[in-house]
Protein backbone atom coordinates (compact mmCIF):
# COMPACT_ATOMS: atom_id res chain seq x y z
CA UNK A 1 0.00 0.00 0.00
CA UNK A 2 2.96 2.19 0.77
CA UNK A 3 4.46 1.50 -2.35
CA UNK A 4 1.22 2.38 -3.99
CA UNK A 5 0.89 5.45 -3.17
CA UNK A 6 4.86 6.57 -3.14
CA UNK A 7 3.54 5.44 -7.26
CA UNK A 8 1.03 7.52 -7.11
CA UNK A 9 2.62 10.43 -6.00
CA UNK A 10 5.69 10.01 -8.09
CA UNK A 11 2.82 10.06 -11.24
CA UNK A 12 0.92 12.53 -9.94
CA UNK A 13 4.14 14.88 -9.34
CA UNK A 14 5.44 13.52 -12.96
CA UNK A 15 2.49 15.01 -14.31
CA UNK A 16 2.35 18.12 -12.41
CA UNK A 17 5.91 18.40 -13.68
CA UNK A 18 4.42 18.10 -17.90
CA UNK A 19 2.09 20.44 -17.27
CA UNK A 20 4.70 23.35 -15.95
CA UNK A 21 6.63 22.43 -19.08
CA UNK A 22 3.63 23.49 -21.13
CA UNK A 23 2.57 26.10 -19.14
CA UNK A 24 6.52 27.66 -18.99
CA UNK A 25 6.80 26.81 -22.66
CA UNK A 26 4.18 29.08 -23.55
CA UNK A 27 5.14 31.88 -21.48
CA UNK A 28 9.18 31.82 -22.78
CA UNK A 29 9.81 33.62 -26.42
CA UNK A 30 10.58 30.09 -27.97
CA UNK A 31 11.18 29.68 -31.95
CA UNK A 32 9.68 26.34 -33.06
CA UNK A 33 13.27 25.06 -33.48
CA UNK A 34 14.06 25.95 -29.59
CA UNK A 35 10.48 24.65 -28.55
CA UNK A 36 11.45 21.36 -30.87
CA UNK A 37 14.77 21.33 -29.20
CA UNK A 38 13.41 21.65 -25.92
CA UNK A 39 11.14 19.33 -25.83
CA UNK A 40 13.54 16.40 -27.47
CA UNK A 41 15.71 17.66 -24.38
CA UNK A 42 13.38 16.61 -21.92
CA UNK A 43 12.18 13.64 -23.57
CA UNK A 44 16.28 12.63 -23.20
CA UNK A 45 15.77 13.52 -19.70
CA UNK A 46 12.50 11.08 -19.23
CA UNK A 47 14.36 8.35 -20.94
CA UNK A 48 17.67 8.62 -18.97
CA UNK A 49 15.47 8.32 -16.16
CA UNK A 50 13.30 5.41 -16.98
CA UNK A 51 16.71 3.80 -18.05
CA UNK A 52 18.15 4.15 -14.79
CA UNK A 53 14.81 3.09 -13.11
CA UNK A 54 14.77 -0.26 -14.73
CA UNK A 55 18.66 -0.49 -14.44
CA UNK A 56 18.04 -0.29 -10.37
CA UNK A 57 15.12 -2.73 -10.46
CA UNK A 58 17.02 -5.03 -12.64
CA UNK A 59 19.67 -5.47 -10.09
CA UNK A 60 17.22 -5.30 -7.08
CA UNK A 61 16.04 -8.25 -8.49
CA UNK A 62 19.63 -10.37 -8.88
CA UNK A 63 20.09 -9.10 -5.61
CA UNK A 64 16.90 -11.02 -4.22
CA UNK A 65 17.67 -13.95 -6.13
CA UNK A 66 21.40 -14.32 -5.34
CA UNK A 67 20.24 -13.93 -1.43
CA UNK A 68 17.38 -16.88 -2.10
CA UNK A 69 20.49 -18.92 -3.64
CA UNK A 70 22.83 -18.36 -0.55
CA UNK A 71 20.17 -19.34 1.50
CA UNK A 72 18.78 -22.56 -0.36
CA UNK A 73 22.71 -23.20 -1.06
CA UNK A 74 24.05 -22.74 2.02
CA UNK A 75 21.18 -25.08 3.85
CA UNK A 76 22.34 -27.52 1.09
CA UNK A 77 26.25 -27.33 2.40
CA UNK A 78 24.31 -27.37 6.11
CA UNK A 79 23.53 -30.91 5.78
CA UNK A 80 26.82 -32.28 5.97
CA UNK A 81 25.64 -32.04 9.71
CA UNK A 82 23.09 -34.75 9.14
CA UNK A 83 23.64 -38.47 8.19
CA UNK A 84 20.63 -39.27 6.43
CA UNK A 85 21.31 -36.92 3.55
CA UNK A 86 24.02 -38.33 0.77
CA UNK A 87 27.39 -36.65 0.71
CA UNK A 88 27.00 -35.48 -2.88
CA UNK A 89 24.07 -33.30 -1.42
CA UNK A 90 26.22 -31.30 1.02
CA UNK A 91 28.72 -31.13 -1.82
CA UNK A 92 27.12 -29.83 -4.74
CA UNK A 93 24.94 -27.47 -2.01
CA UNK A 94 28.75 -26.27 -0.74
CA UNK A 95 30.35 -25.80 -4.22
CA UNK A 96 27.22 -23.68 -5.48
CA UNK A 97 27.10 -21.34 -2.40
CA UNK A 98 30.88 -20.58 -3.09
CA UNK A 99 29.96 -19.90 -6.70
CA UNK A 100 26.57 -18.26 -6.04
CA UNK A 101 28.66 -15.85 -3.33
CA UNK A 102 31.86 -15.29 -5.68
CA UNK A 103 29.43 -14.41 -8.19
CA UNK A 104 27.68 -11.63 -5.93
CA UNK A 105 30.29 -10.28 -4.59
CA UNK A 106 31.59 -9.42 -8.53
CA UNK A 107 28.34 -8.44 -9.03
CA UNK A 108 27.41 -6.35 -6.37
CA UNK A 109 23.70 -6.12 -7.40
CA UNK A 110 22.65 -3.95 -4.22
CA UNK A 111 26.04 -1.33 -4.65
CA UNK A 112 24.58 -1.02 -9.02
CA UNK A 113 20.83 -0.21 -7.73
CA UNK A 114 21.93 2.12 -5.62
CA UNK A 115 23.71 4.10 -8.10
CA UNK A 116 21.18 3.87 -10.38
CA UNK A 117 18.48 5.07 -8.34
CA UNK A 118 20.60 8.29 -7.12
CA UNK A 119 20.87 8.35 -10.81
CA UNK A 120 17.30 7.90 -11.33
CA UNK A 121 16.77 10.91 -8.88
CA UNK A 122 19.03 13.39 -10.61
CA UNK A 123 17.07 12.82 -14.05
CA UNK A 124 13.49 13.40 -12.10
CA UNK A 125 15.38 16.51 -10.12
CA UNK A 126 16.30 17.82 -13.43
CA UNK A 127 13.09 16.85 -15.48
CA UNK A 128 11.13 18.95 -12.62
CA UNK A 129 13.60 22.17 -12.52
CA UNK A 130 13.30 21.90 -16.56
CA UNK A 131 10.18 24.09 -16.69
CA UNK A 132 12.14 27.25 -15.59
CA UNK A 133 15.17 26.38 -17.61
CA UNK A 134 15.93 27.74 -21.47
CA UNK A 135 17.10 25.30 -23.88
CA UNK A 136 20.81 25.97 -23.45
CA UNK A 137 20.64 25.89 -19.93
CA UNK A 138 18.55 22.40 -19.75
CA UNK A 139 21.59 21.06 -22.55
CA UNK A 140 24.04 22.04 -20.30
CA UNK A 141 22.25 20.61 -17.10
CA UNK A 142 21.75 17.27 -18.72
CA UNK A 143 25.45 16.88 -20.17
CA UNK A 144 26.68 17.99 -16.53
CA UNK A 145 24.27 15.13 -15.30
CA UNK A 146 25.20 12.09 -17.89
CA UNK A 147 29.13 13.12 -16.66
CA UNK A 148 28.34 10.65 -13.31
CA UNK A 149 26.05 8.08 -14.70
CA UNK A 150 26.77 4.31 -13.40
CA UNK A 151 27.30 1.95 -16.34
CA UNK A 152 24.04 0.58 -17.89
CA UNK A 153 22.60 -2.76 -18.74
CA UNK A 154 22.74 -2.32 -23.01
CA UNK A 155 19.30 -4.74 -23.69
CA UNK A 156 17.78 -2.64 -21.36
CA UNK A 157 17.85 0.75 -24.03
CA UNK A 158 15.15 -0.35 -26.31
CA UNK A 159 13.08 -1.41 -22.93
CA UNK A 160 13.35 2.21 -21.61
CA UNK A 161 12.68 3.54 -24.89
CA UNK A 162 9.66 1.88 -25.31
CA UNK A 163 8.58 2.89 -21.92
CA UNK A 164 8.90 6.78 -22.71
CA UNK A 165 7.17 6.55 -26.13
CA UNK A 166 4.54 4.74 -24.52
CA UNK A 167 3.83 7.76 -21.68
CA UNK A 168 4.00 10.37 -24.01
CA UNK A 169 1.44 8.72 -25.96
CA UNK A 170 3.34 7.56 -29.16
CA UNK A 171 2.83 3.94 -29.47
CA UNK A 172 3.34 3.75 -32.95
CA UNK A 173 6.87 4.52 -32.05
CA UNK A 174 7.64 1.59 -30.49
CA UNK A 175 10.38 -0.77 -31.35
CA UNK A 176 10.37 -4.65 -31.83
CA UNK A 177 12.27 -6.38 -28.72
CA UNK A 178 14.45 -9.37 -28.79
CA UNK A 179 13.90 -12.60 -26.37
CA UNK A 180 16.13 -11.12 -24.07
CA UNK A 181 14.51 -7.74 -23.96
CA UNK A 182 11.22 -9.06 -23.52
CA UNK A 183 11.93 -10.98 -20.38
CA UNK A 184 14.41 -8.23 -19.16
CA UNK A 185 10.59 -5.73 -19.77
CA UNK A 186 9.40 -8.39 -17.15
CA UNK A 187 11.27 -8.53 -15.00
Amino acid sequence: QRAASSCAAAKCAQALSDEQLVERMLQMPMTPEESDRHTALLTEVRYAERLCDRTARLYRRLGAGFLFLSVATGSAALSALSDRVPPWVSLSGGVAFALVGAINLAVRPADKAAQNEADARKYARLRSQATRMTTAELEEALQRVRESDAPEVEPLREVAYNDVVTEIGRKDMKVPLGPLQRTLALL
